[in-house]
C-alpha cells in the first residue's frame, strides 16, 4: 500500500470524530469476548475444536460479525490517528503515512481472521470435515498473530509524533511507543511460540491504548497548533 502523506493534510474527515473508532474497537472486542461461550481452553479460534463449534455455530457467527465490526473500527481509528499526525507535522514527514499504513494493514488482517472464523462456522454448519475445519482455525490464528506486526508502524508513528509535537501527552506518547515491542511480542504469542505465556498482555495493551488514545484525540483541545510549514 502506498499513501501520499500530503493527502492526509488536505482531506477532511468530519470534526475529527474518526478516532472514536478506538473506543468502539475496545467495546466491541469486549462484547465479543464476554457475551458468547468460549471454546475449550479459552482458545480464540473455535474452529480448532470442530465438535464444539458444531454445537455453537450460531453464537460463533454472531461473535465473528461483532469482531469484524471491531476490526473495521480499528481501521477507522488508524485513519483518525494518521490525520491527527498530519495536522501537526510538516508535509515532508513520513509518519502520517506510516501510521495509516500500519493501522489499516493491522485492521485488515484482523478482518481477514474474522472472515475466516465466519467461514469455518458456516462450513461446520454445512457438515464440513473436522480436518478442514481445523485448517481454517489455523489460518484464522495466523491472521490474528500477523496482524500485530503492522501495528508497530501505527504505534511508532503516533508515539514519535506525540513526543515531537505534543499530539498526545508525553506519558501517553511513551506508552504508545511501548506498543512497538509489545506488538512484536504479541505476534510471537501463538500456541507453542516463544511468548505464548504472555499472549494476554498484547490484547490488554491493544484494548487499553485504543480506548485511551482514541478518546484523547477526539477532545476539542487535544490537537496542537498545525506545523508552520504546512501552509
Amino acid at each position: 500500500m502506498s499513501t501520499d502523506a500530503s493527502t492526509l493534510h488536505t482531506t477532511r474527515f468530519g470534526d475529527n470524530r474518526w478516532p472514536l473508532g478506538g473506543p468502539a474497537y475496545a467495546a466491541l472486542l469486549v462484547i465479543g469476548a464476554v457475551a458468547f461461550p468460549m471454546p475449550p481452553g479459552g482458545d480464540v479460534t473455535g474452529a480448532a475444536h470442530p465438535s464444539w463449534l458444531a454445537t455453537h455455530t450460531g453464537a460463533a457467527i454472531t461473535q465473528g460479525l461483532i469482531r469484524s465490526l471491531a476490526a473495521l473500527a480499528f481501521v477507522v481509528l488508524a485513519v483518525g490517528a494518521a490525520q491527527a499526525c498530519a495536522r501537526t507535522l510538516p508535509r515532508t514527514s513520513s509518519l502520517p503515512a506510516a501510521t495509516l499504513t500500519g493501522g489499516v494493514l493491522s485492521g485488515g488482517l484482523m478482518l481477514a481472521a474474522q472472515t475466516t472464523a465466519l467461514a469455518s462456522a458456516l462450513f461446520v454448519r454445512a457438515g464440513g470435515q473436522a480436518d478442514a475445519t481445523r485448517a481454517l482455525g489455523s489460518l484464522q490464528a495466523a491472521f490474528l498473530d500477523i496482524s500485530s506486526l503492522p501495528a508497530t508502524l501505527l504505534f511508532l508513528g503516533v508515539g514519535l509524533t506525540s513526543l515531537r509535537t505534543g499530539l498526545l501527552p508525553r506519558w501517553l506518547g511513551l506508552l504508545t511507543l511501548l506498543g512497538v515491542p509489545l506488538a512484536l511480542i504479541d505476534a510471537g504469542s501463538y500456541p507453542g511460540g516463544p511468548f505464548a505465556p504472555v499472549a494476554f498482555l498484547g490484547l490488554v495493551y491493544f484494548l487499553a491504548w485504543s480506548l485511551i488514545a482514541g478518546s484523547w484525540l477526539v477532545r476539542p483541545d487535544s490537537t496542537p497548533q498545525p506545523h508552520p510549514h504546512q501552509a
